[in-house]
């Protein structure tokens, strides 16, 4: 979590609502006063700070999942691509030994 301070406050009459940038896009998390409880500035800036860390964190992990998911699309893209390769190499390898031992032939029969 962000030191208290990277965090810009809003403060009304029954809430605290904390406010950062994820991307480029601004993340807010709340706090709400409960009618039961004594008003305390500084636990609501904490809460609405983790509440907003909270939301930046989530907001981070789906990202990172797609970039994960879009890594493994382009691993397995690569390992289709190889045998596929791999097996053009084969082909092509056998194509030559036996293009060899048809000349090897051809020579001995004389």
């Amino acid at each position: 979590m962000f030191p208290i301070e990277k965090y810009h406050f809003i403060k009304t009459r029954n809430k605290i609502i904390a406010m950062s940038t994820f991307a480029g896009k601004t993340v807010k998390g709340v706090a709400k006063l409960n009618p039961k409880d004594e008003y305390d500035e500084e636990f609501g800036k904490r809460l609405a700070a983790a509440r907003c860390n909270l939301k930046i964190a989530q907001k981070r992990c789906k990202r990172a999942s797609k970039k994960l998911q879009a890594a493994t699309d382009l691993i397995l893209k690569a390992e289709v691509s190889y045998y596929d390769a791999e097996d053009y190499f084969k082909d092509a390898r056998y194509d030559m030994i036996e293009a060899e031992r048809h000349i090897s032939r051809l020579l001995s029969s004389r």
